[in-house]
């Protein structure tokens, strides 16, 4: 029975030394994207088939997150972030695919615009080691959820219709190209890797640069160079 006690009173030693360690934190965070995508170029390319192809570029966004550190060195955090979309546009020219029997028509144009924005939710454990002065480092890793949506706009083949003109005898023909925006969502499991370097304002406040990456699934990767607002209790 008295070794019973003793362990019980262990067990709560060790709980309350838990509690006492648990630090509850929420955050805030701004950052830049910068997207590299896989893609297809076809050359030469006379129908703009790869102005579909996805758009790279660099955009912002922002999130926010909760999380707890459980023990001095280890923390856990679920966060979301929401980029802006990165879009392109371009002006494509439609050939005729035969010759035609009428006169030379110019060759209709149409305005192509490819945009892609990943919003991530996810769930990382942290390491951090011991502080220098009022630095600490930490580096994190997990999995997140990236929801995709994809818009890209094709064309038809050149189509020609007659229409009249005051003043000219005949119709005249005319050119056009018919557009639809294609949209695409998707919804997949990425690795997330992220280190930072929390700067201690107080006991109770941090300002935290970091660098966050996203591959795997995606065709490429998303790298989000950013800076958070942490408050600790």
């Amino acid at each position: 029975m008295k070794a019973l006690f003793v362990c019980l009173a262990l067990s709560l030693s060790v709980a309350q030394s838990a509690r006492a360690q648990t630090r509850i934190y929420v955050s805030g965070d701004l950052f830049a994207e910068i997207t590299r995508l896989s893609r297809t170029v076809v050359t030469p390319d006379p129908f703009g088939l790869s102005s579909s192809a996805p758009a790279d570029g660099v955009t912002a966004g922002g999130g926010a997150r909760i999380g707890a550190f459980f023990a001095p060195e280890w923390s856990l955090e679920l966060g979301v972030d929401l980029g802006k979309a990165i879009s392109r546009t371009r002006t494509v020219s439609v050939p005729f695919p035969t010759p035609l029997i009428f006169p030379p028509l110019p060759v209709p144009q149409y305005q192509s615009r490819t945009s892609t924005r990943f919003s991530a939710a996810s769930v990382l454990a942290g390491y951090h080691p011991p502080a220098r002065g009022r630095v600490r480092a930490g580096f994190r890793g997990g999995l997140s959820l990236m929801r995709t949506e994809r818009t890209s706009t094709s064309a038809s083949s050149p189509s020609i219709r007659f229409t009249s003109i005051p003043g000219v005898p005949v119709p005249v023909p005319i050119a056009s190209v018919n557009t639809i925006a294609i949209t695409t969502f998707g919804n997949g499991l990425t690795a997330t890797l992220a280190a930072e370097a929390a700067i201690e304002a107080s006991r109770h406040f941090a300002v935290v640069p970091e660098m966050r990456v996203h591959a795997g699934g995606l065709g490429g990767f998303v790298l989000r160079p950013g800076v958070a607002a942490r408050w600790l209790w």
